[in-house]
C-alpha cells in the first residue's frame, strides 16, 4: 500500500498515475453513497486533473475525510488516486485530566481539533478526583465552593504554596460538547467512584464512612476516603449528581471510575459491613461491584451505558452491560472479560499512558502495542470494541509540556485504533507525522522533537530512575502496587 502523509493512514489507496498541484483541491465535488457501503466514518476520495471528488455515505464521514484532505493540502505535489477509507474499530478516544490541573477551554478546543485531524471520536473526560472537582453543579453547591478548590499543590515533590482550583461552568462544558460534536466526537465524562472521591467528601463528609471533614488532597496517590457503600444516602445524593451530569453530556456513555479503591474504611465501616452480609457478599471486592451496579442500572433507566477501570472486575460481580477499560490488569479479568462476550477498551499502562516520559513511553512501544491485547481469543477480539489513550495531569501543569506528552503518542493510537494490524508501519508513521507537523504547529501544538521519541537503553534506564525518583515517593508506589496487583 502507497503510505501517503496522512495519519491514520488510509486503508487503501491506488495510484492513478500522474501528478497534480495541490490547487486541486478548490476543485472538490461531494457525493453522497445512498448506498452507505461507505458505512458512519468511511469515505473515498479520488484526486485527479479534474479536480476532488468525495464520496460518504454520512456528514461523519464527509468530515473524516475532510481531515485526510488537510494533511494532503501539505504536500505541493500529489500523485492522482483513489482512497478508500474506513476504520478498524468503533471506539477510538482520547483522555484529558482535568481533575488535578486544568486546562482552559481555548486549550482544549486545540486538543480537540488535533484530536479530530487525527480522527478520534471520543474525548473521555476526567473531571473529578482527590484534588478537585470539575463540573458546575446547581445542586450540589459545595462541590464546588469547597470540592473544587485545594489549599496548595505538591505533586512530584515540588511544592506551590498557592490556592489551586476552579470549574467548568454548565455553559462552558456544552460549549465544548458542541464543539466535540461538530467535529463527530462524542465526550465521556468520568465521575469516579467509590474511591478518588476526596473532593467529594470534602465537600459533604457525610456520604463517607467516617463521615468527617477533611481536606482535598495535594499531590498524587491512592486514598483510603471512599463513599460509604452502606449508606442510602451515598446513592441518593450519586443519582441525583449522575442525572445532573446526564443532562449536560448528550453522550452513549458516563464513566464511572472504579480503580484505585482501597477497602480500608469500608472494612471498619459497620454500615458496609452490615450491607456486605445483608447481601450475602463474599468479599469487599464484591461490594463495590454491587454498589456500581446499583449506578449502572441507574444509567440505564436513563438511557445510558457505563465505563468501568477494570478493578471493577476484582468482584466477579459486575453487571454484564458494562464497558471494561483495561489500564492495569495483572490477573488477566479484561481478558476473560472480553473471552465470555463483555466490552473492552484497551487502554494499557505501560503502552498509553503519556503523561511518563518518553524514557518510559518511547513512541515505538505506544504504536507497536496491539489493540486486541493478550489472553484475548482470536475469534472473541471483536469485543475488544477500541482504544483510549491516556493523558494524566499530576505532573503536567502547562499547555505546552501536555502538547509534548500527547503528540505523537495520540497520533500513534490514533492510527492503531484506525488501521488493521496488518498495515503497522512504525518507520512510514515516523515519517508521516513530520510532514504533518507544520499543521499541528499551526493549530497550536507544540509535538515532541523525534530525537526524543524513542532514547537508547541506557537514556531510558537514566531518565527513569530519575523520574521515580524525583517525582514518586515511596508510598505512592506501595500504595499503586497493591491496589493493582489484586
Amino acid at each position: 500500500m502507497k503510505k501517503l502523509n496522512v495519519i491514520p493512514a488510509p486503508e487503501q489507496v491506488e495510484l492513478l498515475g500522474g501528478t497534480v498541484n495541490a490547487t486541486v483541491f478548490d476543485r472538490r465535488t461531494d457525493l453522497t453513497d445512498e448506498s452507505g457501503a461507505c458505512g458512519e466514518e468511511g469515505y473515498a476520495i479520488r484526486i485527479d486533473d479534474q479536480g476532488v471528488t468525495v464520496t460518504a455515505s454520512t456528514a461523519c464521514g464527509f468530515f473524516r475525510a475532510e481531515q485526510t484532505i488537510k494533511q494532503l493540502r501539505e504536500s505541493a505535489e500529489l500523485p492522482c488516486l483513489l482512497i478508500n477509507d474506513r476504520p478498524a474499530c468503533a471506539f477510538r478516544c482520547f483522555h484529558i485530566d482535568s481533575a488535578r490541573h486544568m486546562q482552559s477551554v481555548d486549550e482544549l478546543k486545540k486538543l480537540i481539533d488535533a484530536a479530530a485531524l487525527f480522527k478520534f471520536n471520543r474525548m473521555h473526560w476526567h473531571l473529578s478526583d482527590d484534588q478537585g472537582f470539575r463540573i458546575e453543579s446547581e445542586r450540589f453547591p459545595l462541590l464546588n465552593t469547597v470540592g473544587s478548590y485545594r489549599d496548595s499543590s505538591d505533586f512530584g515533590g515540588e511544592h506551590f504554596n498557592v490556592r489551586y482550583g476552579g470549574y467548568y461552568t454548565k455553559a462552558e462544558i456544552r460549549d465544548v460538547v458542541a464543539y466535540c460534536a461538530e467535529r463527530y466526537i462524542e465526550v465521556i465524562p468520568e465521575l469516579d467512584v467509590p474511591g478518588h472521591t476526596t473532593a467529594i467528601i470534602a465537600s459533604y463528609p457525610a456520604l463517607s464512612c467516617r463521615r468527617l471533614a477533611i481536606p482535598l488532597e495535594t499531590k498524587q496517590g491512592i486514598f483510603n476516603n471512599l463513599l460509604c457503600a452502606g449508606s442510602e444516602e451515598t446513592f441518593a445524593f450519586l443519582f441525583e449528581l449522575l442525572d445532573e451530569i446526564a443532562e449536560l453530556f448528550p453522550s452513549e456513555y458516563i464513566h464511572l471510575g472504579g480503580d484505585e479503591a482501597p477497602k480500608t474504611y469500608w472494612e471498619q465501616c459497620p454500615k458496609c459491613r452490615a450491607k456486605k452480609a445483608e447481601l450475602g457478599l463474599e468479599n469487599f471486592e464484591q461490594l463495590q461491584g454491587w454498589f456500581t451496579n446499583r449506578l449502572i442500572a441507574h444509567l440505564a433507566e436513563k438511557g445510558k451505558k457505563a465505563i468501568v477501570w477494570n478493578e471493577s472486575l476484582n468482584g466477579d460481580n459486575l453487571d454484564e452491560s458494562a464497558t471494561v477499560q483495561m489500564w492495569l490488569d495483572r490477573r488477566g479479568k479484561s481478558a476473560v472479560w472480553a473471552n465470555r462476550g463483555g466490552s473492552v477498551i484497551a487502554s494499557p499502562f505501560g503502552a498509553y499512558y503519556c503523561d511518563y516520559p518518553y524514557s518510559m513511553t518511547p513512541v515505538k512501544k505506544t504504536y507497536d502495542f496491539e489493540p486486541a491485547f493478550k489472553g484475548v481469543a482470536p475469534i472473541m477480539k471483536k469485543h475488544v470494541i477500541g482504544v483510549t489513550v491516556t493523558l494524566w495531569t499530576e505532573y503536567i501543569r502547562d499547555f505546552d509540556r501536555l502538547c509534548y506528552l500527547a503528540f505523537p503518542r495520540f497520533a500513534a493510537v490514533a492510527e492503531r485504533g484506525w488501521i488493521k494490524a496488518e498495515q503497522t508501519d512504525y518507520e512510514s508513521f515516523r515519517r508521516r507525522f513530520a510532514a504533518v507537523t507544520p499543521l499541528l504547529n499551526r493549530m497550536g501544538i507544540k509535538p515532541a522533537p523525534v530525537s526524543d521519541w524513542d532514547p537508547t537503553n541506557r537514556r531510558r534506564l537514566i531518565d527513569t530512575v530519575r523520574f521515580f525518583k524525583d517525582k514518586i515517593d515511596p508510598q505512592t508506589i506501595r500504595n499503586s502496587v497493591g491496589s493493582t496487583n489484586q
